[in-house]
């Protein structure tokens, strides 16, 4: 029988990774660029580079964060045009959004695609039949001749292979049903078949045709772009499962793209793995960790369930084996133990009712002891989990972890890796001329930080289901999906989330150190700003929808001061 270690090690070896290539640093594909005629030096704002970002939808966690992990990471970021990329049930226009791309290509130094914005409209609308074939591969062709005007600048796309679930009023009837589906016709479990025939009576031809329909679409892009991928329109190219569990339609369709990705010889850039929200930032962080040249060393802890033993909500495989993936995506290694680790994931897992004190009283040594520590909390799905916060209280503030996220354990680790790679490339930075760039970038990770907290914690836990309610209460009949009222709602569900929010930042955040980087004046110092207020709060619902709420708070840091630094 396998040792805990040895099956650790095995899961790891399975998991949907890449291994980290060499690639030029932005600086130097800007000057390829250049001496292939397709750029001109001198064009970026920032002295690290651009990134055009095309992100997949408008929702805090694919259209805030990976602005915020970039600029946290010291890059600038060029997006579309917020009203080309919809909003909620209305798709975005991605013809329009890949035309924006071509025009403004020239100003970028690297790429992150979101392909079904620009196949479909965002990630709703690839949920449906409405964007034929033919025309979302005619949409996507813009990428290729990005590619063939732009060849030395680094592409990353990603693609995601669709959720059971789809949108409209039998979505759920559906999810059952191409469960049951695959468990019958594909696993074998024919003492299923009343149920499949039950559902299938049940659920009207039509809507299962176009169900397939859109699935067989949504797989053949996939194919599509795993074989770009192959003949280097993509340098790296992520197809992220939509939520998902172990059974279902999507299984046979993930088999046959890593068959594909096996036969054509790609494993090294192209990867599948749960995951679409945060794609991107994870892409983001992938070239801040490559250009600063570093390959971070991670170790997780986990606090109930160990991660080869348990799945989070909506993923489809063991949550070790998907943290693992996410980090060598971005060039890094999880490592076994704390002490050579350069940034430690306290994961938080459910699986049991176990408590999470001795995992508590790690973390809080760890931030006590200087470390760079990210918080993973998906015990529960897109919520804080208040059994863990109790332990935490009065021994350690939200402001030191160096990032956290109650929404998808990627978020923290594509924070967390991409601002140690800062901290890490700035040594080597020649100062004063960074000093601003590295206060800016600080500033950008605390308020991504705390709008992680607002959403997942004051929001979800304390106003969601009041929010929920009072839309019900003014004659909403879904109230995710506003229909007459979101004004009213919209303001219900600020006004009484800014008063958590506020309470969030005095006890938490205010007058809490943040790194900002290093600088060299004889021996190293470590140069550390001091969380001092938000000037703007901004906070709103995004969709018409109680779902979720952005936060995007503008915080002020407060005058930079050193210290020793006690990496020599």
């Amino acid at each position: 029988m396998l040792n805990g270690s040895s099956r650790r090690s095995l899961l790891r070896a399975a998991a949907a990774a890449a291994t980290i290539a060499a690639v030029p640093t932005l600086a130097e594909s800007a000057a390829a660029a250049t001496r292939d005629g397709s750029g001109r030096p001198g064009r970026s704002p920032s002295p690290l580079g651009v990134i055009a970002v095309v992100p997949l939808d408008d929702r805090p966690y694919t259209w805030y964060a990976p602005q915020q992990i970039a600029t946290g990471a010291g890059y600038r970021t060029q997006l579309p045009p917020r009203s080309l990329l919809g909003r909620h049930a209305v798709p975005g226009d991605g013809a329009a959004v890949g035309d924006w791309l071509l025009r403004h290509a020239d100003t970028a130094d690297a790429f992150v695609v979101a392909l079904p914005m620009i196949a479909y409209g965002g990630l709703l609308n690839s949920r449906n039949s409405s964007v034929p074939e033919r025309e979302a591969r005619d949409r996507l062709a813009r990428l290729d001749r990005l590619r063939r005007r732009y060849p030395r600048r680094r592409l990353y796309a990603f693609d995601t292979i669709m959720r059971l679930t789809p949108e409209g009023p039998w979505r759920l009837k559906l999810r059952d049903w191409a469960t049951v589906k695959d468990e019958v016709e594909n696993l074998g479990m024919t003492e299923k078949r009343p149920q499949l025939t039950a559902l299938e009576a049940e659920i009207p031809a039509d809507v299962r045709a176009d169900y397939l329909a859109t699935r067989a679409r949504n797989h053949r892009i996939n194919l599509a772009m795993i074989d770009w991928a192959a003949r280097g329109v993509f340098d790296f190219l992520v197809i992220g499962q939509d939520d998902a569990t172990g059974h279902g339609l999507h299984r046979p369709e993930s088999l046959a793209l890593a068959e594909r990705i096996r036969r054509l010889g790609v494993g090294d850039r192209v990867v599948i793995y749960p995951g679409a929200d945060v794609v991107a930032s994870l892409l983001i962080a992938k070239i801040a960790v490559a250009d600063a040249r570093v390959s971070p060393r991670v170790h997780v802890e986990y606090s109930r369930a160990h991660g080869d033993e348990w799945t989070a909500p909506f993923q489809n495989i063991p949550y070790s084996a998907l943290i693992d993936g996410y980090v060598r995506t971005l060039g890094g290694t999880v490592v076994d133990g704390a002490r050579t680790a350069d940034v430690i994931l306290m994961a938080n897992t459910g699986g049991s009712a176990a408590p999470v004190d001795a995992f508590a009283d790690r973390l809080v040594a760890y931030v006590r002891a200087g470390r760079t520590v990210a918080v993973g909390d998906d015990a529960i799905a897109g919520v804080a989990d208040r059994r863990l916060l109790e332990p935490l209280d009065g021994r350690v503030r939200y402001g030191e972890f160096a990032a956290y996220s109650g929404w998808n354990v990627g978020i923290s680790i594509a924070q967390s890796l991409s601002r140690w790679a800062l901290h890490e490339r700035s040594r080597r930075l020649p100062a004063p001329r960074y000093e601003d760039l590295l206060r800016e970038a600080a500033q950008a990770s605390i308020e991504l930080t705390l709008s992680e907290w607002v959403q997942t914690h004051s929001y979800r836990n304390f106003v969601r289901t009041a929010a929920t309610a009072y839309a019900t209460s003014l004659g909403e009949a879904d109230p995710q999906n506003i229909q007459r009222h979101y004004d009213a709602v919209n303001a219900y569900a600020v006004e009484h989330t800014l008063p958590y929010a506020r309470e969030l930042f005095d006890t938490q955040f205010a007058g809490a150190s943040v790194r900002l980087g290093h600088s060299r004046g004889g021996p190293w110092h470590a140069q550390v700003a001091r969380v001092d207020r938000v000037q703007d709060w901004n906070l709103y619902l995004p969709w018409n929808r109680t779902g979720e709420i952005a936060a995007e708070p503008r915080v002020v840091l407060g005058t930079a001061r050193r210290r020793q630094d006690d990496e020599g």
